[in-house]
């Protein structure tokens, strides 16, 4: 099978070399800034990758929305199968993308968009065939979770944390789309519509970690609790909610002991029960290996997520996800977490929702 890469940045390269252990794959081409032209598969004009009718499978490691949305649309109308790690680009477009594959015939696998080497996708969609899955959440980005793991073990600022981050390498010059929620955002709703099979808004509650304060946390610490960035999602019937917000763990909970840049997800199943994955959520090496793992499923024919069919007509109900919200220094009980984040919004204020 030929493929090509798009993009060869941390994933990309990590990616091409694990490819190398694969046998029947053909790296034909690697898409890559014209300046950078370091290897002989190397190309700068994407046109040459998305025109070639010998490319079966593009392999999508490009960061943000565009044009990674633009090149996975050409190659899925040109009936070549695409394998992504892009949630953004995923999410952005997540209906259309999965329509254009149906209408092809060809494979959209994503399993490295949400939890990087954690294999949460396919397992999503293996108990999804048997149980009906009625609960989503989890810590799904690694940049704030090493944040505020430093925070509390560390006794660091948010500032400091936000600067260490930056410094290894987990938080971008520009940090807005992890610490404001948008990363969380794309992945709880990719997750959520492979469970709840259908498609889902992304108008949804979404707070950040920018407003948390070490004396904060060390105000929780003292009740014996844990904030963590999490994002929520709840199905009742046919109708579901959605939340991005910093939740109040217990600390001697397993989400409140994930350290550094590590993720866990949980989802819950009417026979099976909670079942919980655990693992690197980022970082080239595990990342690739969730990209390799689905080009593998394509070239043998293999994969769960490529027959979600997402046939559910599915309303959202921000009244679902309900509870104790502290707004500021307000506790607001049996409040709904869509109108309390609201709240905490308009007034500047800092907002918790305790599990």
């Amino acid at each position: 099978m030929n493929l090509a890469i798009l993009g060869y940045g941390t994933v990309g390269r990590n990616v091409h070399k694990l490819l190398k252990e694969v046998d029947g794959i053909t790296v034909k081409y690697i898409l890559e800034l014209p300046d950078r032209l370091t290897e002989d598969c190397m190309v700068s004009e994407p046109s040459i990758i998305l025109q070639d009718p010998e490319i079966e499978l593009v392999v999508d490691a490009l960061p943000g929305i565009h044009p990674s949305s633009e090149y996975i649309k050409e190659a899925l109308s040109s009936g070549k199968s695409v394998v992504s790690s892009n949630k953004a680009a995923i999410c952005s477009s997540f209906k259309e993308l999965n329509e254009l594959a149906k209408e092809h015939g060809v494979r959209l696998l994503y399993e490295a968009s949400c939890g990087g080497g954690i294999p949460v996708i396919e397992e999503l969609m293996r108990v999804g065939k048997l149980d009906e899955i009625d609960s989503i959440s989890g810590i799904l980005n690694g940049t704030t979770n090493y944040i505020l793991y430093m925070m509390q073990k560390e006794g660091m600022s948010y500032g400091d944390a936000l600067k260490e981050a930056q410094r290894l390498g987990y938080a971008e010059a520009d940090p807005t789309a992890d610490v404001s929620g948008f990363d969380v955002r794309n992945k709880i709703l990719i997750l959520s519509s492979l469970a709840y099979n259908g498609y889902l808004t992304d108008d949804i509650p979404m707070i950040g970690i920018e407003s948390i304060t070490k004396e904060d946390m060390d105000r929780f610490a003292s009740e014996g609790k844990t904030i963590k960035l999490m994002g929520i999602s709840k199905l009742e019937g046919s109708s579901y909610a959605l939340a991005v917000v910093p939740v109040l763990l217990p600390k001697d909970s397993m989400e409140a002991n994930v350290p550094l840049n590590f993720n866990i997800v949980s989802f819950t199943g009417n026979y099976v029960g909670e079942l919980k994955f655990y693992g690197q959520g980022a970082g080239g090496d595990p990342t690739a290996d969730a990209v390799v793992r689905d080009v593998e499923n394509v070239l043998y024919g293999d994969s769960m997520a490529f027959y979600r069919s997402f046939e559910n007509e599915l309303q959202y109900k921000p009244e679902l996800l309900s509870g104790r919200c502290h707004v500021g220094g307000e506790l607001l009980t049996d409040t709904v977490v869509a109108e309390a984040a609201a709240k905490a919004k308009a007034e500047g204020k800092s907002f918790y929702f305790e599990l």
